[in-house]
C-alpha cells in the first residue's frame, strides 16, 4: 500500500468520507483502515514529513505518545484473538463439524508464530518512535556541552517530542541573543575604557583605534580565525589602559622623563592587566590579557614587564608591539613631530629578530605597501 493512499485514507477517515472507489478496494473496510490507521501513526514520522503530510510551521496531527502506547498494547493482545477465531471460523465452513480437534493445531501453531512476529513488528515501530527523537536531542545537547549551539533543523515529529524539540530550539535562540547582547555590551565597554584614556591625553588621541587597525590587518596576513582576530582587536583597543593610572603629571610631561617617572610609566601593562581582570565575566576578557601585559617585550629579551624572548612573547603581544611602535613614531607629540612612514618603515626593518619579530614586521611593511603607504622599494 502507497503512502499516498495511507494519507488519503487517514485524512477521509478523520473528515468521515469514504469514496465508493475506496469501499470497493480490498484494503478497505472497517477493520482494515483502522488496522492501517495504526500502523499509519507508529511508522517514522519523516516519511510523512517526505510525502508532504506534516507543515512544520502550522500545528503538527496530534498524535500523543500515550495514544501510541495505547494502540500498541491493544492490538499487541487482541490481534492474536481476532486472527485465530477468523482462522476457526474458515476452517469450520471448510472441514464442518466432523473434523477432528487435533486438526487445529497446526493452524494455531501459525496464528501464534505470525502474532508474535506482528507484536515484534508493532514493538519495534513503537521503539523507533521514541528513540529516534530522543537520539537527536542527545546529539544536539552534547553539541551544547561543546559549546555548539545549532538548533534542531528538521523537527517532524508529531507528538510530545515535537514539543520538545521546538522548547529546546527556542532555548538555543535564547542563548544565541544572550551572546550577541553580551557582545554587544563588551564593545560598548571597551570603546568606553577607549575613550576614557584618550580624554586624558589628548596628543595620543585615536592611537589605541589606529593601533588596533594596523594589528588586526597584521592577524589577518597571518590567517587567523575570526574568533582570534575580534580577540586581537580588543586587545589592541585596550593595550594602553593601564595608563589610567598613571599620574597627570608623569603621562602629559613634555620634557624627558626622570627614571623614577620612566619606572611608573613601565607598570601600565601592568595596570591595565589588573583593571580588566576585575571584570565579570572574565571569560570574554581572558584572551585580551596576554597580549595588553606583553605589548613592551622585545624579541631579544629587553623589555618589560617580564623580560620575555622569542617564542616566548604571546603572539598577540608580539603584533600589537610592531602596531604601537610603528603608531606612536608616525604619531606627533607635544615634544616631537611625528616621523615620516619610510622613516618609521626603516627603524621597523633595522629592529627585525631584536625588538621584533621579524615575519610580523615584514607583513606589516607589505600591508603599507597595499595600502599605498609605502612604496614597493622602501618595503623590500
Amino acid at each position: 500500500m502507497s503512502t499516498t493512499f495511507l494519507k488519503k485514507s487517514l485524512f477521509m477517515m478523520k473528515k468521515g468520507k469514504v469514496t465508493s472507489s475506496q469501499r470497493n478496494n480490498p484494503c478497505w473496510n472497517g477493520s482494515t483502515s483502522y488496522f492501517f490507521y495504526i500502523l499509519f501513526v507508529l511508522s517514522n514520522e519523516n516519511l510523512l514529513a517526505k510525502a508532504g503530510g506534516i507543515d512544520e510551521k502550522r500545528t503538527p496531527l496530534p498524535v500523543p505518545l500515550k495514544t501510541k502506547l495505547q494502540l500498541t498494547v491493544l492490538f499487541s493482545s487482541t490481534f492474536p484473538v481476532l486472527l485465530f477465531s477468523l482462522a476457526m471460523e474458515i476452517k469450520w465452513s471448510l472441514a464442518g463439524p466432523s473434523a477432528s480437534h487435533w486438526s487445529y493445531w497446526p493452524w494455531a501453531a501459525v496464528i501464534l508464530l505470525f502474532s508474535i512476529a506482528f507484536s515484534v513488528f508493532l514493538t519495534r515501530l513503537l521503539v523507533d518512535e521514541i528513540h529516534e527523537p530522543v537520539s537527536v536531542l542527545l546529539s544536539h545537547m552534547k553539541r551544547a556541552e561543546n559549546e555548539t549551539y545549532k538548533p534542531v533543523a528538521h523537527n517532524v515529529y508529531t507528538d510530545e517530542f515535537a514539543y520538545l524539540l521546538r522548547g529546546f530550539n527556542h532555548m538555543i535562540d535564547a542563548v544565541h541573543r544572550r551572546d550577541r547582547t553580551n557582545k554587544e555590551l563588551l564593545n560598548r565597554f571597551i570603546t568606553v575604557l577607549t575613550a576614557a584614556l584618550d580624554a586624558r591625553d589628548p596628543y595620543t588621541a585615536g592611537h589605541s583605534l589606529r593601533v588596533a587597525r594596523y594589528a588586526l590587518a597584521i592577524g589577518e596576513k597571518l590567517s587567523l580565525p575570526n574568533e582570534q582576530l575580534d580577540a586581537l582587536y580588543r586587545s589592541a583597543l585596550l593595550h594602553d589602559i593601564g595608563k589610567i593610572g598613571v599620574p597627570d603629571a608623569i603621562l602629559l610631561k613634555v620634557g624627558k622623563l626622570s627614571d623614577d617617572e620612566f619606572a611608573r610609566i613601565k607598570k601600565h601593562p601592568a595596570l591595565g592587566e589588573a583593571i580588566l581582570r576585575d571584570v565579570r565575566p572574565i571569560e570574554p576578557i581572558e584572551p585580551l590579557l596576554a597580549g595588553i601585559r606583553s605589548h613592551h617585550e622585545r624579541i631579544d629579551g629587553k623589555g618589560y614587564l617580564d623580560g620575555l624572548a622569542g617564542d616566548d612573547i604571546p603572539l598577540f603581544g608580539k603584533i600589537i608591539a610592531v602596531a604601537d611602535a610603528f603608531d606612536a613614531m608616525t604619531s606627533d607629540r607635544p615634544y616631537r613631530k611625528g616621523m615620516d612612514i619610510h622613516q618609521a618603515a626603516d627603524i621597523l626593518r633595522k629592529g627585525k629578530g631584536t625588538q621584533w619579530d621579524s615575519e610580523l614586521v615584514d607583513l606589516f611593511l607589505k600591508h603599507l605597501q597595499e595600502e599605498k603607504l609605502l612604496s614597493t622599494s622602501a618595503a623590500s
